[in-house]
């Protein structure tokens, strides 16, 4: 009876762990990429709104670390094909559009290959935003909008070819 009962709390406990843990999953990865490609796709309509907190918020809320995840793919993907000019094309493109302060931006533009971003860790990035990890996470989607705007001519179906799932 010893046994059984320490198999039966195990298997309870690895259920309370797989139910809290964030779903990595080829499905979540693929979800995640599309609502992000949609917001972008609707801020791309209209610039001066910003992009939306849909893929966090709201009915069906993506997971933080897949969305931190998918935009960091999507950013240092991007930097093995664009050029330091393209880099900075879409960070000036954010900031005189929307109004973003450059030089906040810039911060996070290294993932990008902008030339005049400061070379920090990602943790030092983050510390740079502040306590509220989200910030950090619009600005990685400000960079996403930029380079579809710049590089991808407004297409956000253009961040397909750096999905996850590719």
């Amino acid at each position: 009876m010893g046994r059984n009962s320490q198999r039966r709390r195990s298997a309870r406990a690895m259920r309370k762990i797989r139910a809290t843990a964030p779903d990595l999953s080829e499905i979540s990865r693929v979800r995640t990429a599309k609502r992000l490609r949609a917001d972008i796709a609707s801020w791309m309509e209209n610039p001066s709104k910003g992009p939306s907190g849909s893929f966090i918020e709201g009915e069906h809320a993506s997971d933080p670390a897949m969305v931190f995840t998918t935009l960091m793919f999507w950013l240092v993907a991007a930097r093995e094909q664009i050029t330091e000019d393209q880099a900075r094309e879409a960070v000036e493109w954010v900031s005189g559009t929307l109004g973003i302060v450059h030089d906040d931006l810039v911060q996070a533009a290294g993932f990008i290959g902008h030339p005049d971003a400061p070379t920090i860790t990602l943790n030092e990035g983050m510390e740079h935003y502040g306590d509220d990890p989200i910030t950090f996470v619009l600005y990685m989607l400000l960079l996403c909008g930029g380079l579809v705007a710049t590089v991808g001519d407004g297409d956000p179906d253009w961040l397909r070819q750096f999905d996850l799932a590719n």
